[in-house]
């Protein structure tokens, strides 16, 4: 079982967004895969809750304590292969405990000059526990992933992206701003919705089938990157 936690000390950088396909990855791999969603606004349990179809594959469970994350991951540890931690993106006294039962850490980053100042308050977070750590060896990698990157970045947005590339462990996938996410939002996963559209009897929705297969296969990337960064 492989735990990845979100650790970002700024909302609105495509957090959820990002934790949400990188579930939806692990599921379309034929991965057993539960989401803790630990953020107060509990917007991934709530997206969940209201789907109107099951997802056999994928559990989405609350998580208010982080002091009750151990037994959380100790009841489930022999049925899922994944478990995705999405948090609040804030600093705080949790997150330790949040690192402690984490194998793999992600921050995701928009690609602004604010938004690289609070990644890097996030890593300098993360080398101070190192530091701290008994064994630095055992603290779980951390790794910066670029999100909500549009297509036709701004200027401002490329050299935001460079200066993180030169200066954080970034992997080299982007998290891309896509239409598609939003319909993961009303209407489920990402893997299954391209399969809906490659049997819609619409031939101009079909066409939009490729669209949807991207996507999945971008979240792939980055769900092996990150783990190669172990």
């Amino acid at each position: 079982m492989k735990v990845i936690t979100a650790l970002s000390r700024k909302g609105g950088s495509g957090k959820t967004t990002l934790m949400r396909a990188l579930a939806d990855a692990a599921v379309s791999n034929g991965h057993r895969t539960l989401v803790i969603d630990a953020d107060p606004q509990k917007a991934l349990s709530r997206w969940h809750r209201e789907l109107a179809h099951e997802t056999p594959d994928l559990s989405v469970e609350e998580l208010d304590d982080p002091n009750g994350l151990e037994a959380m991951l100790d009841a489930v540890e022999d049925e899922v292969a994944y478990v995705f931690i999405d948090t609040l993106g804030a600093g705080g006294m949790w997150a330790d405990l949040l690192v402690e039962q984490s194998d793999v850490l992600i921050c995701p980053m928009m690609p602004s000059k604010t938004d690289l100042k609070i990644t890097r308050d996030t890593y300098a977070y993360y080398k101070r526990a190192c530091d701290a750590a008994d064994d630095p060896s055992l603290m779980p990698p951390f790794s910066v992933v670029l999100t909500r990157m549009p297509s036709r970045p701004t200027k401002s947005m490329v050299l935001a992206a460079q200066e993180a590339l030169e200066t954080l462990p970034v992997i080299d996938e982007m998290f891309l701003e896509r239409a598609q996410h939003g319909d993961v939002d009303r209407e489920g996963l990402m893997h299954d919705l391209a399969e809906a559209r490659r049997q819609d009897q619409n031939p101009l929705r079909r066409a939009h089938e490729r669209h949807y297969r991207d996507a999945v296969r971008e979240a792939r990337t980055i769900l092996e990157q990150i783990e190669a960064a172990r």
